[in-house]
């Protein structure tokens, strides 16, 4: 039975690192092991770990010193024994059978270097908003269990729907690609996802296997981190641009028109309303996509509403 490694970094989330934990271990492929990177936390998780660990045998425990979560995932890879790799934020959590449905995809389909799953996303009161595939309107006429994607380079640069908690990659595949870049500050998922796009052959599986957390507390939310956030998509975007001859113009479109809707809302959340329509209408200039032309109107009459004229007054008249 091969044997899969599963990788999680963390740093204080103890309130939801036992529920992301239970996942994994009570999954039906019996052979792995969870290598847990606790990157210097502070809220009890450690010795929460250290319990864990004693009593189970396929738990495995790094402690590093705020070495942030590019590093920590790096650090498991280094671990594992697996021949399989799976990543799962803390935070999140596997639903029963992902693992195994995943494997056997794996088996059937020798060339693939990579899959990912469909996931939910939940508020912090457990609530279900929307699947990620209904959202975006893609894989819908997938039938199957899962399906070999025609052109896995286009169509992930062109819409990031891979969700890390999601990803089974095989140890061959990073040993080609390499490991996640620890110098980005965001999207080095996605990056490292492209590459393993380049050289294997990735399967997408529509059916839901984890559920991603939305906190409001999440680093990644943090308004002082969203503008750089976008800079390094738009640096990831700009890197494939020097090699076109690999990206369809149609997909550089749409990674772009993304990005820039990306920079309207930030925009707007700061009050900035000429930047704001400024990103709106670059974002239009990519991809003027029915729903974002009737979200970006919408949006406008919202902050130019007509002022109300003053009733007359007895001065006035």
């Amino acid at each position: 039975m091969c044997r899969i490694t599963v990788v999680m970094p963390t740093y204080n989330c103890f309130n939801y690192l036992p529920k992301a934990i239970e996942s994994v271990l009570k999954q039906n492929h019996e052979n792995i092991e969870l290598i847990v990177i606790n990157d210097n936390s502070d809220d009890g998780t450690a010795e929460y770990l250290e319990r864990l660990a004693m009593r189970d045998t396929r738990v495995t425990v790094i402690t590093t010193e705020g070495v942030g979560v590019s590093s920590a995932r790096n650090l498991g890879i280094k671990k594992a024994s697996g021949e399989y790799i799976t990543f799962l934020d803390s935070d999140d959590c596997w639903h029963e059978g992902k693992l195994q449905t995943q494997l056997s995809v794996h088996e059937l389909n020798p060339g693939l270097g990579m899959s990912f799953t469909n996931y939910d996303h939940l508020t912090e009161s457990n609530q279900k908003l929307v699947d990620c595939f209904s959202y975006w309107n893609k894989f819908q006429d997938c039938d199957d269990q899962a399906k070999i994607l025609d052109d896995p380079l286009n169509i992930i640069f062109s819409n990031n729907l891979v969700g890390t908690s999601t990803v089974m990659i095989t140890r061959s595949a990073l040993k080609k690609v390499g490991l996640f870049d620890a110098e980005l500050e965001y999207a080095e998922d996605w990056q490292l996802w492209l590459k393993v796009c380049e050289y294997f052959d990735v399967a997408v599986i529509p059916e839901v296997y984890a559920s991603y957390l939305i906190r409001e507390d999440s680093i990644t939310q943090l308004d002082d981190n969203k503008l750089s956030n976008l800079e390094s998509i738009k640096n990831i975007i700009s890197f494939y641009k020097s090699r076109e001859s690999l990206i369809t113009s149609k997909s550089f479109a749409q990674a772009n028109a993304r990005l820039y809707e990306g920079y309207a809302d930030y925009y707007r959340a700061k009050s900035n309303t000429s930047k704001a329509l400024l990103s709106g209408v670059k974002s239009l200039f990519f991809e003027p996509q029915h729903r974002r032309v009737i979200s970006f109107l919408g949006k406008v009459k919202k902050k130019w509403k007509p002022r109300k004229r003053k009733s007359p007054t007895n001065q006035d008249v």
